[in-house]
Parts: structure tokens; sequence; C-alpha cells
């Protein structure tokens, strides 16, 4: 449970601060957005979380996994199709177990 608390608190910063839309593909109707986060340094009770705890960062949109990296480098990309996006990220650590959502923002990719 420790690890859970400690993950919903490293992602309630995540998604925070949004980056827009980096790069258009041409002749595609998907674009790259790229999702900043600012990782939590600590579990709830405040024992520190290393970094190397963190095996993956994950964003989801409308509910489907969209993007998946290693660790946790304070941003990660997705492709996404041209409308309204609600999308969240989690973290996944070295026991498999992941965190709850962070807060959902809304990101809009030009059809």
């Amino acid at each position: 449970m420790k690890i859970l608390y400690g993950l919903l608190l490293v992602l309630l910063a995540i998604l925070a601060a949004f980056v827009g839309i980096v790069y258009t593909k041409p002749n595609a109707k998907t674009a790259d957005v790229k999702f900043t986060y600012q990782r939590a340094t600590e579990y709830t009770d405040g024992t520190p979380l290393l970094l190397e705890a963190i095996k993956y960062t994950r964003i989801y949109c409308d509910g489907k996994q969209v993007a998946q990296e290693a660790g946790a480098d304070g941003e990660i990309s997705a492709a996404l199709t041209g409308g309204s996006h609600d999308c969240y990220g989690t973290h996944v650590d070295t026991n498999d177990m992941e965190s709850n959502p962070s807060v959902t923002v809304t990101r809009f990719v030009e059809p």
C-alpha cells in the first residue's frame, strides 16, 4: 500500500504542466504531443522515493494506453489523433504495481 500511495503522490503533479503539439506528421491525422511532469521525490509517509524505483511512466488518453517510457525523466510523448482527448498519467514501480491515475487534463489536436 505504501508504494501505491507514494506513486499516487508522484502523479499528482504529472500532467500539470503540458506542452502542446510539438510536431504534426504530414498527410496524417495524428500529432506528437509532449506531456511534461514533475515526479514526486517521496512517498506519502516521507520515505524517499528514488528515481530507480520508477520502472515506467505511462500516458492514457480516453481510457487507452497511448505511451509508455522507461523511468520518469519529466516528459513523455504520445501520438494522438485529431480531436479532443482526456489524458492522465501513471507510474509503474519496480514491483510492477501501477499507481492511481494523475489528474486528468484535456488535450486538443487539430483534425
